[in-house]
Order: structure tokens, then sequence, then C-alpha cells
């Protein structure tokens, strides 16, 4: 029996794994505790960790190696989600996030996310991640949403600049689906709802009418969210989730207007995978 096999999943489709925290543990070992579990089942959870800016930047370079850093903010090692209220920041900001794989949109490989919960304070739905277990999901898919993925092409606009700065200022193609040797895995985002006014990206299908791409995309996030495929975290301070990007999607909900979230972020490439 696999070590993650051994803790409480997170999805019924078998996704993750919640793993005990000692707090004798060094951060280093935490790190390869989770990293390993974090691989083999798509998301490793550590409820309970202690860690200051130092500490988390420890942790992540004890996983991987940083992404070549391609955003506006931050760095890979330590990005602060901090439920801004500046006008324009979306993914820094506090409305939702549709369900999508990082790294995305600026064409770069990342393989686990790191994210720590710093300071957290909201409602329940408020401020939730929640982690898709996309291989699952794509294998049981539907044939009519298999399909359009199989024999279309999703096109994006790019519309947070601030954060997004070096993409094309027009729509570009983006392959729906990635192998970088590990998994062959969906890669893509779906759209913001439509009553959202700040958005970080826009999606189409490429070539299709508005009405029945809006419609499948819609189709596509839900079905990608179902119980059966995906987690929903509510944070607490000192919770830890690594999740391995190539084997799941994830997104937020929005934070309420009187919620705190600071997570601390991280991303790395695996020079093995």
């Amino acid at each position: 029996m696999s070590e993650e096999d051994a803790h409480q999943k997170l999805t019924p489709s078998g996704m993750g794994a919640l793993l005990p925290w000692n707090p004798a543990t060094s951060v280093q070992d935490l790190a390869r505790r989770a990293r390993r579990v974090a691989l083999d089942s798509g998301c490793a959870l550590v409820r309970g960790v202690d860690l200051d800016e130092a500490d988390f930047k420890v942790l992540v370079r004890s996983l991987g190696d940083r992404v070549d850093h391609k955003f506006g903010e931050g760095q890979a090692d330590l990005l602060k989600l901090n439920a801004s209220r500046d006008k324009g920041k979306v993914v820094t900001g506090r409305g939702p996030l549709p369900v999508h794989t990082d790294g995305l949109l600026v064409g770069e490989r990342v393989d686990l996310i790191i994210l720590y919960a710093a300071e957290f304070s909201d409602v329940p739905g408020s401020g939730e991640t929640y982690v898709s277990d996309q291989l699952t999901a794509w294998d049981e898919m539907p044939g009519h949403l298999r399909r359009v993925l199989d024999e279309h092409e999703l096109e994006y606009l790019v519309t947070e600049r601030g954060y997004f700065p070096s993409v094309p200022e027009d729509w570009y193609t983006i392959p729906a689906t990635r192998d970088h040797g590990r998994v062959k895995s969906l890669n893509l985002a779906t759209a913001f709802p439509r009553d959202v006014e700040q958005r970080s990206w826009e999606v189409r299908v490429k070539g299709m009418a508005p009405e029945r791409s809006d419609a499948f995309l819609a189709e596509l996030d839900a079905f990608l969210r179902a119980e059966r495929y995906a987690y929903t975290h509510r944070w607490q301070v000192g919770d830890l989730l690594v999740i391995d990007n190539q084997r799941t999607l994830h997104g937020r909900t929005a934070i309420s207007e009187g919620g705190t979230r600071v997570l601390f972020r991280g991303q790395l490439t695996l020079s093995a995978a």
C-alpha cells in the first residue's frame, strides 16, 4: 500500500490525500512527503503548519525548481494572493477564478502549485479553493463534451494585462491538452461568469457560434467541478496544499466583502518529470 492510500482521500474519485502533521518535522521532510503524495494522488493537504515567509520559500525550494517567472507580480517562490481591493486586480483580487491550469496563458510549464494560508477569515462558501481531478473527469467525460475538445481549438484573450504583460494582445490559440512526459492532461481555462465585471481572461471555442461556445464552456466547467471530481477546500490558517498541476485543474470562489484571505503561492517545475 502506498503512503497516500493510508490517508483520507479528498474526492470520491480518489484524488488527493490528507496528511498528518508533526510539528517536529523539518520543512525539508514536509516538502518531500507532500511532493511524493501530490505526485501520486494529485493533491496533498496538511493542516496546522506554522510557516513564515522565509520558511515558505525554503519549503518551495525543497520541492523542485522555480518556474521561469513571466508574471507581472510576485516571484515563483512567493506570490501573495492577498485579496486586493485595487481596481483591475483579478488573480490577486477578490473575485472568483474559474477552473484553469497554472502557466496556461504564458506558455509556462508548472508541475507543482504550493498554497499556504497565512491569514484567512471569511464566511462559508467564500474564498475557497477547489481542485478538480481532471484525469478521471476527462476519462469519464460525456462524448459531446469530449468531442469539442478533440475536434476544436480554444482561443484566449487576456484582459488582465498587469498580471500577464508578455502575452499577445489579441486572441490566441492554446492547445487543449499537454504532455510533458509524465502524464497527458487537459490544458485549459473555463470562462468567468457573465455577471463578473473584472475578468483576467476571455475564452471561446474557435469557429463556434458565441452562444454555443458559451454553453459548452459553462457545461464543461460544471462537469469538472462536479462533486465526484472536485475537492472544495475551506481554508484555515496553517493549511498547506501542494497540487500537481498536471493531474488537476483548480480555481477559487469569490472573497466576501468583509473577508480576509492571504495565501502564499509557489510554482515549480520538476527536473525529473
